[in-house]
Protein backbone atom coordinates (compact mmCIF):
# COMPACT_ATOMS: atom_id res chain seq x y z
CA UNK A 1 0.00 0.00 0.00
CA UNK A 2 2.87 2.34 0.88
CA UNK A 3 3.86 2.27 -3.06
CA UNK A 4 0.14 2.97 -4.11
CA UNK A 5 0.61 5.88 -1.70
CA UNK A 6 3.78 6.64 -2.98
CA UNK A 7 2.13 7.11 -6.65
CA UNK A 8 -0.87 8.59 -6.21
CA UNK A 9 1.00 11.88 -3.67
CA UNK A 10 2.32 14.02 -6.97
CA UNK A 11 -0.88 13.53 -8.84
CA UNK A 12 -2.91 16.24 -6.64
CA UNK A 13 -0.43 18.74 -8.50
CA UNK A 14 -1.07 16.81 -11.59
CA UNK A 15 -4.34 17.57 -11.21
CA UNK A 16 -4.68 20.85 -10.14
CA UNK A 17 -2.29 21.71 -13.40
CA UNK A 18 -4.86 20.39 -15.34
CA UNK A 19 -7.80 22.04 -13.98
CA UNK A 20 -5.89 25.16 -14.15
CA UNK A 21 -4.83 24.49 -17.80
CA UNK A 22 -8.62 24.52 -18.51
CA UNK A 23 -9.47 27.40 -17.32
CA UNK A 24 -6.64 29.47 -19.34
CA UNK A 25 -7.12 27.63 -22.23
CA UNK A 26 -10.84 28.09 -22.16
CA UNK A 27 -10.16 31.63 -21.89
CA UNK A 28 -7.66 31.65 -24.60
CA UNK A 29 -9.85 30.06 -27.07
CA UNK A 30 -12.95 31.71 -26.63
CA UNK A 31 -12.52 35.42 -27.07
CA UNK A 32 -16.10 36.61 -26.08
CA UNK A 33 -15.54 34.80 -22.50
CA UNK A 34 -14.64 37.55 -19.69
CA UNK A 35 -13.25 35.66 -16.50
CA UNK A 36 -14.66 38.96 -14.66
CA UNK A 37 -18.28 38.55 -15.82
CA UNK A 38 -18.59 34.31 -16.59
CA UNK A 39 -18.70 31.90 -14.17
CA UNK A 40 -16.24 28.45 -14.93
CA UNK A 41 -18.70 26.01 -15.43
CA UNK A 42 -19.37 28.17 -18.88
CA UNK A 43 -16.30 26.89 -19.87
CA UNK A 44 -17.96 23.56 -20.14
CA UNK A 45 -21.59 24.24 -20.66
CA UNK A 46 -23.74 22.15 -23.42
CA UNK A 47 -22.87 24.61 -26.60
CA UNK A 48 -19.82 26.46 -25.51
CA UNK A 49 -17.17 26.03 -28.41
CA UNK A 50 -14.53 24.47 -26.89
CA UNK A 51 -16.47 22.63 -24.17
CA UNK A 52 -15.32 18.37 -25.70
CA UNK A 53 -11.69 19.56 -25.56
CA UNK A 54 -11.69 21.39 -21.95
CA UNK A 55 -13.49 18.16 -20.69
CA UNK A 56 -10.51 16.23 -21.16
CA UNK A 57 -8.23 18.40 -19.00
CA UNK A 58 -11.57 18.27 -16.17
CA UNK A 59 -11.72 14.64 -16.61
CA UNK A 60 -7.93 14.25 -15.80
CA UNK A 61 -8.50 16.60 -12.90
CA UNK A 62 -11.48 14.35 -11.56
CA UNK A 63 -8.91 11.21 -11.98
CA UNK A 64 -5.99 12.45 -10.86
CA UNK A 65 -7.16 14.14 -7.82
CA UNK A 66 -9.86 11.30 -6.66
CA UNK A 67 -6.58 9.08 -6.97
CA UNK A 68 -4.49 11.38 -4.93
CA UNK A 69 -7.44 11.78 -1.91
CA UNK A 70 -6.91 8.55 -2.01
CA UNK A 71 -3.74 7.43 -1.40
CA UNK A 72 -4.00 10.50 1.59
CA UNK A 73 -6.98 8.19 3.21
CA UNK A 74 -5.10 4.72 3.12
CA UNK A 75 -2.11 6.90 4.57
CA UNK A 76 -4.04 8.37 7.27
CA UNK A 77 -5.65 4.60 8.44
CA UNK A 78 -2.06 3.41 8.37
CA UNK A 79 -0.36 6.23 10.52
CA UNK A 80 -3.17 9.20 11.57
CA UNK A 81 -5.83 9.83 13.79
CA UNK A 82 -10.02 9.72 13.49
CA UNK A 83 -10.39 13.50 13.11
CA UNK A 84 -7.93 13.28 9.95
CA UNK A 85 -9.26 10.38 8.63
CA UNK A 86 -12.54 11.71 8.25
CA UNK A 87 -10.82 15.10 7.29
CA UNK A 88 -9.83 13.25 4.14
CA UNK A 89 -13.16 11.49 3.62
CA UNK A 90 -14.77 14.28 3.26
CA UNK A 91 -12.18 15.63 0.56
CA UNK A 92 -13.14 12.56 -0.90
CA UNK A 93 -16.85 13.18 -1.21
CA UNK A 94 -15.98 16.49 -2.03
CA UNK A 95 -14.22 15.33 -4.99
CA UNK A 96 -16.47 12.34 -6.01
CA UNK A 97 -19.77 14.70 -6.41
CA UNK A 98 -17.40 17.52 -8.02
CA UNK A 99 -16.70 14.74 -10.82
CA UNK A 100 -19.98 13.17 -11.12
CA UNK A 101 -22.19 15.66 -10.50
CA UNK A 102 -20.90 18.41 -13.01
CA UNK A 103 -20.32 15.73 -15.80
CA UNK A 104 -23.79 14.46 -15.09
CA UNK A 105 -25.17 18.74 -14.92
CA UNK A 106 -23.33 20.65 -16.70
CA UNK A 107 -24.81 24.01 -17.61
CA UNK A 108 -27.32 24.06 -20.72
CA UNK A 109 -28.98 26.56 -23.02
CA UNK A 110 -29.85 29.79 -21.00
CA UNK A 111 -27.85 29.22 -17.81
CA UNK A 112 -30.14 31.44 -16.19
CA UNK A 113 -33.47 29.41 -16.65
CA UNK A 114 -33.87 27.06 -13.83
CA UNK A 115 -34.47 24.24 -16.11
CA UNK A 116 -33.95 20.83 -14.24
CA UNK A 117 -30.11 20.40 -15.11
CA UNK A 118 -29.26 24.07 -14.10
CA UNK A 119 -31.21 23.70 -10.83
CA UNK A 120 -28.78 19.95 -10.05
CA UNK A 121 -26.10 21.71 -11.53
CA UNK A 122 -26.25 24.53 -8.84
CA UNK A 123 -27.23 22.06 -6.16
CA UNK A 124 -23.56 20.40 -6.84
CA UNK A 125 -22.21 23.40 -6.89
CA UNK A 126 -23.45 23.90 -3.17
CA UNK A 127 -22.59 20.54 -1.79
CA UNK A 128 -19.10 20.90 -2.92
CA UNK A 129 -18.80 24.11 -1.28
CA UNK A 130 -19.50 22.93 1.98
CA UNK A 131 -18.29 19.79 1.64
CA UNK A 132 -15.20 21.57 0.50
CA UNK A 133 -15.23 23.98 3.71
CA UNK A 134 -15.98 20.84 5.94
CA UNK A 135 -12.79 18.83 4.99
CA UNK A 136 -10.70 21.93 5.69
CA UNK A 137 -11.66 22.75 8.79
CA UNK A 138 -11.77 18.82 9.66
CA UNK A 139 -7.99 18.33 8.52
CA UNK A 140 -6.96 21.36 10.06
CA UNK A 141 -8.07 20.28 13.30
CA UNK A 142 -6.69 16.62 12.82
CA UNK A 143 -3.35 18.38 12.25
CA UNK A 144 -3.54 20.68 14.91
CA UNK A 145 -4.66 18.60 17.57
CA UNK A 146 -3.86 14.91 16.74
CA UNK A 147 -1.24 15.03 14.68
CA UNK A 148 0.40 18.15 15.96
CA UNK A 149 1.86 18.91 12.10
CA UNK A 150 1.09 22.27 13.10
CA UNK A 151 2.65 24.17 9.59
CA UNK A 152 0.65 22.04 7.67
CA UNK A 153 -2.60 22.81 10.15
CA UNK A 154 -1.88 26.00 9.95
CA UNK A 155 -1.98 26.53 6.13
CA UNK A 156 -5.14 24.76 6.16
CA UNK A 157 -7.12 26.65 8.09
CA UNK A 158 -6.16 29.93 7.10
CA UNK A 159 -6.96 28.89 3.11
CA UNK A 160 -10.52 26.87 5.09
CA UNK A 161 -10.99 30.52 6.32
CA UNK A 162 -10.28 32.16 2.89
CA UNK A 163 -12.36 29.93 1.01
CA UNK A 164 -14.80 30.45 3.56
CA UNK A 165 -14.98 34.05 3.22
CA UNK A 166 -14.82 33.96 -1.00
CA UNK A 167 -17.17 31.98 -1.28
CA UNK A 168 -19.46 34.23 0.87
CA UNK A 169 -18.74 36.72 -1.83
CA UNK A 170 -20.31 34.40 -4.70
CA UNK A 171 -23.76 35.45 -3.95
CA UNK A 172 -22.56 39.34 -4.44
CA UNK A 173 -21.28 38.44 -7.36
CA UNK A 174 -24.19 36.92 -8.88
CA UNK A 175 -25.97 40.58 -8.31
CA UNK A 176 -26.88 42.74 -11.48
CA UNK A 177 -25.08 45.47 -10.27
CA UNK A 178 -21.64 44.33 -9.94
CA UNK A 179 -21.83 41.45 -12.42
CA UNK A 180 -18.39 39.64 -11.24
CA UNK A 181 -19.76 35.89 -10.69
CA UNK A 182 -16.72 35.17 -12.71
CA UNK A 183 -14.07 36.88 -10.01
CA UNK A 184 -15.57 35.91 -6.96
CA UNK A 185 -15.92 32.16 -8.07
CA UNK A 186 -12.30 31.96 -9.21
CA UNK A 187 -11.19 33.31 -6.05
CA UNK A 188 -13.43 30.26 -4.40
CA UNK A 189 -11.66 27.61 -7.20
CA UNK A 190 -8.38 28.85 -7.09
CA UNK A 191 -7.68 28.86 -3.01
CA UNK A 192 -8.87 25.58 -3.41
CA UNK A 193 -6.37 24.33 -5.98
CA UNK A 194 -3.68 26.41 -4.27
CA UNK A 195 -4.59 24.27 -1.57
CA UNK A 196 -4.26 21.31 -2.72
CA UNK A 197 -1.01 21.35 -4.72
CA UNK A 198 0.21 22.45 -1.66
CA UNK A 199 -0.91 19.35 0.54
CA UNK A 200 0.10 16.86 -2.71
CA UNK A 201 3.52 18.88 -2.97
CA UNK A 202 4.15 18.26 0.92
CA UNK A 203 3.29 14.86 0.93
CA UNK A 204 5.75 13.90 -2.46
CA UNK A 205 8.67 16.10 -1.19
CA UNK A 206 8.39 16.83 2.57
CA UNK A 207 11.82 14.66 3.84
CA UNK A 208 9.81 13.21 6.69
CA UNK A 209 7.14 12.09 3.99
CA UNK A 210 9.80 10.53 2.13
CA UNK A 211 11.10 8.44 4.85
CA UNK A 212 8.01 7.14 5.25
CA UNK A 213 7.59 5.70 2.39
CA UNK A 214 11.19 3.64 2.86
CA UNK A 215 10.91 0.14 3.12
Amino acid sequence: MKKFEKITMPLGMVGVIAYMLHTILGNLLWEEYNPITTDISSLTAVGAPNAVLLKTFTNAYGICTILFVAGLIIKSFRKYHLVTRVGYIVMMIMQIISMVGYSLFPLTGNKKVMNFQNSMHIIVTVAVVFTTIAFGFILAVGYLKQEKIKQLGSFVIIMSIIITITGATNPIGMGMQLNILGLTERLVIYSLQFMMFTLSYYYTFNRYEKNDFAV
